[in-house]
């Protein structure tokens, strides 16, 4: 079955900052920038920066399976977030989805799909702008997502994780055999 995401999840932008994001070490949340994410629309946790937040707006905290839509820029990353324990938002390029219900569709599943092949060509012939591109709320609402019974997401996603882990594996390999070519090429040089 596939419906339309705005059918299974309210969709709202991140955190309205003003200007450039301040950077305090005593902040009291942090907030995930699109940098903050890699190429496989992971969290680098460790770049993430911590912030005070101001002004009137109540902050809307990420939760346990929010999921965060990166919605400006070239590469238009889903990322399901996931072991969190602090206060966290998502500033302005992003959206934030929720779930409306967590019955049959796990959101690491729905995120998954956001950054497949043919999700990711619906986003691109759907951005608008020429220097900065973007996804525009609407078009994210209107994004088909299939919903195939739980065993089967879990399934899918045990094995999209386990691909992953994989690449990241060989890619230190590669990584490691990089560096062991340069030693030698530096030993030459000497």
């Amino acid at each position: 079955m596939k419906v339309k995401l705005h059918e299974i999840a309210d969709i709202e932008a991140g955190h309205p900052f003003r200007g450039a994001i301040p950077e305090h070490d005593h902040g009291d949340c942090q907030v995930i920038q699109v940098r903050d994410i890699d190429t496989d629309g992971q969290v680098n946790w460790d770049g993430v920066i911590y912030t005070q937040i101001t002004g009137r707006k109540r902050p809307d905290w990420l939760r346990e399976g929010s999921i965060i839509f990166a919605a400006r820029g070239a590469r238009n990353m889903a990322t399901c977030i996931s072991n969190l324990d602090r206060q966290v938002v998502c500033a302005q390029h992003f959206f934030r989805i929720t779930l409306k219900t967590a019955d049959g569709i796990l959101p690491e599943f729905i995120a998954w799909q956001l950054n497949q092949t043919s999700l990711q060509r619906y986003f691109r012939q759907s951005a608008e702008g020429s220097a900065q591109v973007s996804i525009r709320r609407a078009v994210l609402e209107q994004a088909l997502v299939a919903l195939p019974p739980l065993e089967q997401q879990i399934i899918l996603m045990r094995f999209a994780d386990k691909a992953l882990k994989e690449k990241q594996l060989l890619t230190k390999l590669i990584d490691n055999r990089q560096q062991q070519i340069d030693a030698i090429a530096n030993d030459l040089f000497k």
